[in-house]
């Protein structure tokens, strides 16, 4: 959905089946400009690599790398939003790890929202989902 629109999209993934041109074929009438960062090891070094104002969701199959991508984002300076795909519950259990293990105090880590998309599109579906987070991120954009 963000790739129909003129933005820079950078698509970070562990996972190098994530990234081939099988699933990543369906952008090929993309608006946006797309970079594709293939990080086995540590997918939060893509995230020194951004240009200053950009916008982040951390939106991973993996809890464990979304918890190693929220302090590395709070550890970013320059960065924009920043976004975490989840329920209540686990942004209450990532709040608390944020604090105690990373040492963030409570005002650097409300700069994450969780969790991501419009609270009343409430649909649990892949497609329902990415159409509420790509909504909230254009509104809020468009807002700033």
């Amino acid at each position: 959905i963000l790739a129909r629109h003129d933005l820079d999209l950078h698509l970070t993934d562990s996972r190098a089946d994530m990234l081939t041109d099988g699933r990543l074929g369906v952008l090929a009438d993309a608006v946006a400009q797309i970079h594709v960062h293939h990080r086995p090891l540590l997918p939060e070094e893509t995230l020194a690599e951004l240009p200053a104002g950009t916008h982040v969701l951390i939106m991973t199959h993996d809890h464990a790398e979304d918890a190693a991508l929220c302090d590395a984002a709070l550890r970013t300076t320059g960065l924009g939003s920043i976004g975490l795909i989840g329920s209540a519950a686990k942004w209450t259990r990532f709040r608390r790890r944020l604090a105690t293990e990373g040492g963030h105090d409570e005002e650097t880590i409300d700069r994450i929202t969780s969790p991501i998309g419009i609270a009343e599109i409430t649909g649990k579906e892949p497609a329902t989902i990415a159409l509420s987070v790509a909504a909230d991120l254009l509104r809020s954009v468009a807002s700033a």
